[in-house]
């Protein structure tokens, strides 16, 4: 356990004892749930990592499947032309400005 030898777990233990006496089981209760609830959040994070892997995995699949072959332009063209969308904005007053 840690690599931790017999002598050592005494020691550690007679000093929780000091330290803590009467609430010792109440304290060791508490890091119990603590170490259960860290157990929880790092399944639930590994769970999420593993499908956000796999999420993206298959749309990099399935985006190099799709992807059309790029177009080669002339020297003479000045290539394509990209343009964003138009914002309109709404029409009337806004309240509370």
């Amino acid at each position: 356990m840690f690599g931790l030898g017999p002598l050592e777990i005494v020691v550690i233990g007679a000093i929780a004892v000091m330290l803590y006496g009467k609430r010792l089981p109440e304290v060791g209760r508490s890091v119990g749930q603590s170490i259960g609830e860290l157990r929880k959040q790092f399944t639930t994070l590994s769970r999420e990592m593993d499908i956000s892997a796999h999420i993206d995995s298959s749309a990099n699949s399935s985006a190099n499947v799709s992807r059309r072959p790029s177009r080669r332009f002339d020297e003479g063209t000045s290539g394509p032309t990209t343009t964003a969308p138009r914002f309109d904005p709404p029409a009337g007053p806004v309240d509370g400005v």
